[in-house]
């Protein structure tokens, strides 16, 4: 069951198996955006625990930031759904799954626990996140990046980072590597 609802900032809870990651740049964009905004989206919470599936980075800044929350004031709204942890883990992906904004590391760990439960099979976790067999593979083996025979592989140059350490720039490529350099230093 889904409820629509209006919890204190001070209840919600910031969920444990977040596998999502917010750069500064974006994250000084989310804050704008409360300040000018406020929510106009309500954050999806876990019904029984008030754990939030989706609007984790959104709580942090409201309750981190007095500007912000002097402006949104101490209510949050609020998605309640009926599910349990791990139902909840697996609306975490989906939801933050085509945002873009899952890291690798904590995604497989999700998927290592949800198939580890024996409630989900591979192929039902590849149909629900839209993932290929392989990929699905690729995070359950836990080693994203495998060191087999890596210097006989040509990357692109989107597997560089542009926070990338020097030395990752001498990684054989399809293309002479640059490190983009962002417009303003904050970034």
């Amino acid at each position: 069951m889904t409820t629509f609802d209006l919890v204190k900032f001070e209840d919600l809870v910031i969920a444990p198996f977040k596998a999502t990651y917010i750069l500064r740049p974006d994250l000084l964009a989310l804050s704008a955006s409360l300040r000018d905004l406020g929510f106009i989206i309500p954050v999806v919470v876990q019904s029984s625990t008030n754990i939030v599936i989706d609007g984790n980075e959104r709580v942090r800044l409201v309750t981190g930031q007095k500007s912000i929350a002097s402006i949104v004031g101490d209510m949050c709204p609020v998605v309640k759904i009926d599910c349990d942890n791990l139902e909840a883990q697996m609306l975490h992906l989906r939801l933050n799954r085509a945002k873009g904004s899952l890291t690798a590391k904590n995604m497989s760990n999700i998927i290592r626990t949800l198939i580890n439960s024996g409630r989900y099979k591979k192929a039902e976790l590849g149909s629900l996140l839209q993932m290929k067999d392989d990929e699905i593979q690729l995070l359950l083996d836990g080693s994203l990046l495998k060191q087999r025979k890596i210097s006989e592989h040509t990357y692109s140059r989107a597997w560089v980072p542009i926070e990338a350490d020097p030395e990752i720039t001498k990684i054989k490529t399809s293309a002479p590597v640059s490190i983009e350099k962002p417009p303003n230093s904050d970034r």
